[in-house]
């Protein structure tokens, strides 16, 4: 049997936290790859676009963009834009107390949040603390407590914009900690309602209040972003893809991919391969 190869994974390597006022990389340059852990990348230029999960974004002065473990990033060019950097683990993560500042990074949410001018050199100075706590052998209590107040600024700014982070919610929090672990074989709202505690309909309910979605789209659109992650690696065959994300049959993950995206997965896959120009 063939071996199949994964999208490659850019990991830390036993740092819990990291911090740079300029770009950093993690392994190869790769068309795509997978992040094991959290960042915010601050960009400092204007530079074209960078992609997440296989989303295009502007590259903008003074935009932030916060991306979640396990998502694919790109930047299609090998001249990095230059862009102040935070890194950290999962563990770290769970230390940021707030909750509603956790759901910044939501799979979903990657929107870049536009800094204020009159707010640039305020966050430039804050930032340069975290900088400063990290190189001088970084005291955690100290790095959560500057890494907090910097997405708190983050989390106002994102109010102000459209597509801004939704007001937090105990159930929300639970359940896409469900949705992480089970959306690959678990697609019936009342599994997630059972486990949070209320009915499907009350849970439907939170959730289009909240993000304008229903439970059920929500799974589609992490069962998409998966298949379009694996689709455009394009090193594991379509069918091995389906199976692996919960489809009984390839014709059936087909055609939900279609639905979903107006194109095969064939046809997304040679679009997701072809060579940046």
């Amino acid at each position: 049997m063939k071996t199949m190869i994964n999208i490659p994974v850019h990991q830390l390597n036993d740092i819990q936290f990291l911090a740079s006022e300029h770009s950093v990389t993690f392994g190869e340059h790769e068309p795509n790859h997978r992040i094991d852990f959290y960042a915010l990348v601050w960009f400092k230029e204007d530079a074209g676009s960078h992609f997440i999960d296989f989303e295009t974004y502007p590259i903008q002065k003074d935009t932030v963009y916060l991306i979640g473990k396990h998502q694919v990033h790109s930047i299609p060019s090998k001249d990095r834009p230059d862009a102040r950097v935070i890194v950290f683990t999962e563990d770290f993560y769970h230390l940021i107390e707030e909750p509603y500042l956790r759901l910044l990074f939501l799979p979903f949410n990657n929107v870049g949040i536009v800094i204020p001018d009159e707010m640039v050199e305020p966050m430039a100075a804050l930032f340069r603390l975290i900088v400063l706590e990290y190189e001088g052998g970084g005291e955690p209590a100290l790095l959560l407590k500057y890494m907090t107040a910097l997405l708190m600024h983050l989390y106002r700014f994102s109010k102000q914009s459209p597509g801004g982070v939704a007001m937090y919610d105990e159930r929300v929090e639970k359940l896409f900690r469900l949705l992480d672990e089970n959306y690959k074989e678990e697609r019936s709202v009342s599994f997630y309602a059972d486990k949070i505690g209320i009915t499907p309909k009350r849970l439907n309910e939170i959730v289009r209040e909240k993000f304008g979605f229903t439970v059920s789209q929500i799974i589609y659109h992490l069962l998409l972003i998966e298949a379009k992650r694996e689709i455009g690696h394009g090193r594991k065959s379509i069918k091995e893809i389906a199976y692996e994300l919960g489809f009984s049959e390839q014709s059936y993950f087909s055609r939900f991919f279609k639905k979903q995206t107006g194109t095969t997965p064939e046809n997304f896959r040679q679009q997701a391969l072809m060579p940046v120009s």
